[in-house]
């Protein structure tokens, strides 16, 4: 079975809400337009709109979330016939024959068996190392990366490691499903503020992260494995690379206004912003960093909003039990 762009765990992926999102949109669709996905995730709303013929924009701070954008929506050249024999290769590999590397000696016994991890290293090195068009690279590199997030000895990202002892789950790749779209996408992976500075578009989706917990934390690992740098430092005992400069402003106390600079510096028609009420949330690191009333405000100053209430499922740690959860859509018609 072929992959598609949303298999994967994420945590406040969209993947529920995108019939709503594009009922927001729909009636300024009536003619060909450009879609802005300032913090695609997944990618899955930039797939979502491609497929409904929109020119996407689509960018994220994530190295990870950039390659799968490159992976499913890059218009390079790359042969199915090749990538196919390769993976059918790389699964007849047997971790257990592999030697120690790098990164089995990082994760390996924690977040993967150490067989698994092995494989995992290896592959990462033949991907790296073996002749390939940058579009096949990135295509073999979403494939490893969706499936070490797939058997992953984790609750479904990589905050933590589960304490039981990670099992042999089996490392089998699967080929992106590669879709003809009606649209183009342009492909960013740099910091949204300064994104906005350099782009026009007619709609602009906004979904940034809204409390303290940072996205880079949660996969640092995934970041690890396509950026492979190698590092030798880690933070404790879930071995954390030194990723300062990976983390939101859109996670720390400077929120509002850092939001209001990205909206006031968005050059778009009509601007949409998925929000979650998680702000009365017990734990600290789920307490919002933006109120509904400064993100009203905000963007009630570039034009007139309406606003959507959707019933949705949060991410939930454990320690949190959310009342009235809902996910809101602010759609701001601006006075461009």
């Amino acid at each position: 079975m072929d992959l598609s762009i949303g298999n994967r765990r994420y945590t406040g992926s969209k993947k529920a809400l995108l019939n709503d999102i594009y009922e927001s949109i729909a009636p300024y669709c009536k003619n060909k337009v450009v879609f802005a996905d300032l913090f695609a995730g997944t990618g899955i709303v930039s797939s979502f709109m491609l497929g409904k013929g929109m020119d996407v924009i689509v960018n994220d701070t994530l190295r990870s979330n950039y390659i799968a954008y490159q992976a499913w929506f890059g218009d390079g050249h790359f042969s199915m016939e090749k990538l196919e024999k390769l993976v059918s290769e790389f699964n007849l590999i047997d971790g257990n024959t592999l030697g120690e590397n790098y990164f089995s000696s990082v994760y390996g016994g924690k977040y993967f068996s150490v067989s698994d991890a092995k494989k995992i290293g290896y592959l990462r090195d033949r991907i790296s190392n073996i002749r390939l068009t940058e579009r096949e690279r990135n295509i073999l590199l979403a494939s490893l990366m969706y499936t070490a997030d797939k058997i992953a000895n984790t609750v479904g990202h990589f905050e933590h490691f589960l304490s039981a002892p990670p099992i042999d789950k089996g490392v089998v790749l699967r080929l992106p499903n590669l879709e003809k779209f009606a649209g183009s996408a342009m492909i960013y992976n740099i910091d949204a503020n300064k994104l906005v500075r350099n782009i026009t578009c007619d709609i602009a989706y906004v979904d940034p992260p809204y409390n303290a917990r940072q996205y880079v934390n949660f996969y640092h690992v995934l970041e690890n494995l396509v950026r492979w740098k190698k590092p030798t430092e880690f933070e404790g005992t879930s071995m954390k690379f030194k990723r300062n400069e990976l983390k939101s402003d859109y996670s720390k106390a400077k929120a509002p206004e850092v939001f209001k600079d990205l909206i006031d510096n968005l050059q778009a028609k009509i601007i949409v912003v998925s929000y979650n009420n998680t702000y009365t949330a017990k734990s600290s690191a789920s307490n919002n960093k933006i109120t509904e009333a400064q993100l009203l405000e905000t963007l009630s100053a570039r034009g007139r909003v309406t606003i959507k209430e959707i019933k949705h499922k949060s991410f939930n740690s454990g320690k949190t039990n959310f009342q009235n959860h809902k996910e809101i859509l602010y759609t701001c018609k601006t006075n461009l």
